[in-house]
């Protein structure tokens, strides 16, 4: 009994065990698994990982030398691509694991990266295939990518050519040019080159600063660096070989613009006018055209192609440029395809081309040199470099040959002095070096070492040897480096700085608004910041260091009342009272200080600092003030030209729009001085058919008006690519009442505060009188102009030149913030002229 008793409580001791097992059991298999962070969670923690370490590493990039360095600017770089590339804090990326997994591999990457770095190891973990990397800019402080692949089989004993890919036109997209293209047997190096440049000023600079870090790095060899590209690459390929031919082993353009003629023939473009000044104009075309200084190219191998049936860039630029190439008995090869249109050339055809040029290697010191130049900066070329010009306004050119051992021949034309390199490779050093330079003869003393001889033209013409004793700078010569136009402060150190103690807030406010406007450009078109600061956090220590571009007027910025008196503003006022165009003669009565629409631009060097420059913009009162850095420049129709200051300095009103209307504008002399530079007054003729830019005295839309003119009303936001907006006139200055005229693409926002009904324009399309109406603009030119209120469409016009005007009558009843687009739908977007708001209101419902 006590046996069973014992085997039933065993029995449901098991019972109960096995209950117990399999409820145990089934809680385990029915709980919810172990979760995970959430995949918005982790994406977001990596990509804040990745923001951090681009920071950490940039400041890295800042504070340590050499090749430590390169490598955080490249590990920064790299960081931004995949931050770019993703979006992760863009609420519209589908989270996935896919792209958790991609930022946490690429930060665990760069972390080791970075740890080899600290530790010097010279090749740390990157990713395979191109490798993107960025160099420092001393131009604005910022990182600039460029993609590097290496050869097949690198091996680093072995010095490598190095071809540079340069990439077409893809406006204002980052990381242009990544990834490299594979190219067997050298470096491939495609830079982003800032963007949409043309390769041209801080383009250039950013392409020529990649060689330079890629040669710093690695085995290449210096005698096999080739320049190639496409499109806009092919322009690069002109711009770079024509100003520093003797860096170069040879080129190959393929499609590029190289004569500024071949537009005007082809679009319609820098038309005549009454009254144009067409000797300037011309002059300062040519210095942007590779066809003008084809001499350079005469001992740089260049390899041309093209399509006979491009409409982009029309082969005339092509058929022009091999022309004067072999004018000049340059060694170039053409290769034009029928029917070709812009790209679409055939394979064989860029290895074929590729073979032709890396066969070449850079010839050091040629026996003939010739080169032109307007600007110091690209004064040198192989064994001469140009110092001094005489005259602005015009080339510097020289040809110098070695007609006998230690002799030389020059022939020069606007120069006062230059140097050429005595190199064993051409002279025998220890023997006396006899120049003829214009027909003067000149002894040139032995010392036995390779060394640079400066010449100076003495004051009837004849040249002489400047000795090593001399060679002290005048703070007041122009030079490179230091020299105009305004355009030029901003390819050296530079920063903004905007005034603060203007007499009244709409003042201040203007000029801060300026500021702002100057970064927002420059980070449009450079993808980077510039810096900018305020007048009160100036210090000398900046001013030493960078060019500065002062916003406000001795009375607005507290740098400019500093350094005023060191600039010749007085002189400048007495030239321009003597030469006023006959509608505002007035002023020489009342003085242009007492004039509110009266501004001034002026570059100097700088009187504190005069190894630096200063850029003054300044205006006498609101309508002089705004816009006032957009206003000017806009003069060729191509946007990479955009907004430059094409002079010294520039006296303005609110008629000028070109160089017709200023009051006057010009350029110092190579002295710095007024009286021996070159002045152009504003024609009389030209300003008379202008309208006068208002000043839209309203900040915001007036709730308690029935009615409201938008051109009266500052936008509390506006975007325009190119230029700034005409108010009360067209873009190109022409009168059209209460109107803003402008140039697609375009936006501007208004706020009205949920307190109108209904809006009302006409719009219209406007050519400018320096450009004809070309076949293809005059088939597919089309502008859409959109009303939006909130970010919905409330109304819509088309207008192309078959129908170049319409209207827009919308319904903006509860809207809060109106946005006025023109936007462009047809036709290429750099052959867009002007386009205009006609009288754009606002109205309430029961307004009379």
């Amino acid at each position: 009994m006590i046996r069973r008793q014992w085997q039933r409580w065993l029995a449901g001791g098991v019972a109960v065990c096995l209950v117990m097992t399999a409820a145990r059991a089934w809680r385990v298999d029915h709980a919810d698994p172990p979760r995970e962070p959430a995949l918005r969670a982790q994406i977001r923690r990596f990509a804040k990982e990745l923001r951090a370490l681009q920071i950490l590493e940039r400041k890295r990039a800042w504070a340590y030398p050499g090749l430590a360095s390169r490598q955080a600017s490249w590990n920064a770089v790299k960081a931004q691509l995949i931050l770019h590339q993703t979006k992760p804090n863009d609420p519209k990326t589908v989270a996935s694991k896919a792209l958790r997994d991609r930022l946490r591999g690429t930060f665990f990457r760069l972390m080791v990266a970075r740890s080899q770095s600290l530790y010097g190891v010279r090749e740390m973990r990157e990713e395979g295939g191109a490798k993107l990397r960025a160099c420092w800019s001393r131009i604005d402080g910022t990182l600039q990518p460029y993609s590097l692949r290496f050869p097949h089989g690198y091996d680093p004993t072995v010095s490598w050519p190095l071809v540079v890919s340069l990439h077409g036109h893809g406006w204002y997209r980052p990381f242009q040019g990544h990834p490299a293209p594979d190219r067997r047997g050298v470096f491939s190096l495609s830079p982003h080159g800032r963007g949409a440049t043309d390769y041209k000023e801080q383009g250039e600079e950013a392409v020529l600063g990649a060689i330079e870090d890629v040669c710093l790095d690695y085995n290449i060899d210096r005698e096999r660096i080739y320049v190639t590209g496409g499109s806009m690459g092919g322009t690069g390929s002109w711009q770079l070989g024509c100003g520093y031919a003797d860096r170069f082993a040879g080129i190959m353009p393929i499609a590029g613009n190289a004569d500024s003629q071949a537009w005007t023939e082809r679009w319609g473009w820098n038309q005549s006018f009454d009254s144009r000044n067409t000797a300037f104009r011309d002059w300062l075309q040519e210095t942007h055209s590779a066809r003008a200084h084809a001499r350079n190219l005469v001992n740089l191998p260049t390899y041309v192609v093209h399509g006979s049936g491009d409409s982009v860039v029309p082969p005339e630029h092509a058929r022009r440029m091999v022309a004067a190439l072999r004018a000049f008995d340059a060694t170039v090869e053409f290769r034009e395809f029928p029917g070709v249109a812009h790209g679409g050339f055939p394979g064989v055809l860029t290895r074929e081309g590729l073979a032709w040029m890396c066969g070449r290697v850079r010839e050091r010191y040629p026996r003939r040199v010739l080169w032109r130049s307007a600007l110091l900066r690209t004064g040198k070329a192989y064994w001469v470099r140009f110092v001094r010009l005489q005259r602005p306004v015009e080339f510097g050119e020289i040809e110098a040959e070695v007609v006998e051992p230690n002799r030389v021949k020059l022939l020069t034309r606007n120069l006062a002095a230059m140097e050429l390199e005595v190199a064993p490779e051409l002279f025998d050093v220890t023997r006396a070096l006899v120049v003829e330079a214009d027909g003067c003869a000149v002894e040139v003393p032995a010392t036995g070492e390779p060394r640079w001889v400066r010449l100076l033209r003495e004051a009837d013409g004849s040249w002489c040897c400047s000795p090593a004793e001399d060679r002290e700078e005048d703070a007041l010569a122009k030079r490179a480096g230091l020299e105009g136009p305004i355009s030029e402060a901003l390819m050296g150190p530079f920063v903004v700085v905007v005034g603060t103690v203007g007499q009244d807030r709409l003042t201040r406010d203007l000029w801060m608004a300026e500021g702002r406007e100057f970064a927002a450009e420059w980070k449009r078109r450079n993808n980077s910041f510039c810096p900018v600061i305020r007048d009160v956090d100036w210090t000398e220590s900046i001013a030493s260091s960078r060019n500065l571009v002062l916003l406000g007027g001795p009375a607005d910025n507290l740098v400019s009342a500093t350094v005023a008196s060191g600039l010749p503003m007085r002189e400048l006022e007495t030239q321009v009272l003597e030469r006023l165009p006959s509608d505002r003669s007035e002023l020489r009565l009342t003085g242009l200080h007492e004039a509110s629409d009266v501004g001034l631009m002026m570059l100097y060097p700088n009187p504190l600092y005069p190894n630096r420059l200063v850029v003054l913009v300044g205006g006498n009162g609101p309508g002089a003030i705004y816009q006032s850095w957009k206003r000017f420049g806009n003069w060729f129709n191509w946007g990479v030209f955009d907004s430059r200051k094409y002079f010294d300095y520039a006296v303005f009103d609110s008629r000028s729009v070109s160089p017709e209307s200023f009051l006057c504008f010009g350029y110092f002399g190579t002295d710095w001085g007024l009286e021996t530079g070159v002045h152009y007054g504003g024609s009389s003729v030209v300003r008379e058919r202008l309208g006068a830019q208002t000043f839209p005295q309203l900040a915001s839309v007036p709730h308690d008006w029935g009615e409201v003119f938008l051109a009266e009303v500052r936008p509390r936001k506006m975007e325009q690519m190119r230029g700034a907006l005409g108010l009360g006139r067209s873009y190109h200055g022409r009168p059209l009442l209460r109107s803003i005229g402008v140039r697609a693409p375009c936006f501007l926002e208004y706020e009205v505060g949920d307190n109108f009904s209904s809006f009302s324009s006409v719009v219209q399309l406007r050519n400018g009188p320096d450009t004809a109406l070309s076949v293809v603009r005059e088939r597919s030119e089309r502008v859409k102009f959109v009303v939006k209120g909130d970010g919905k469409p409330k109304g819509t016009a088309v207008v192309s030149w078959r129908q170049p005007i319409g209207s827009i009558k919308a319904d903006i009843e509860g809207v809060k913030v109106l946005r006025l687009e023109a936007n462009v739908v047809g036709g290429p977007g750099w052959l867009h002229s002007g386009a205009a708001w006609v009288m754009p209101s606002v109205e309430k419902a029961d307004a009379e």
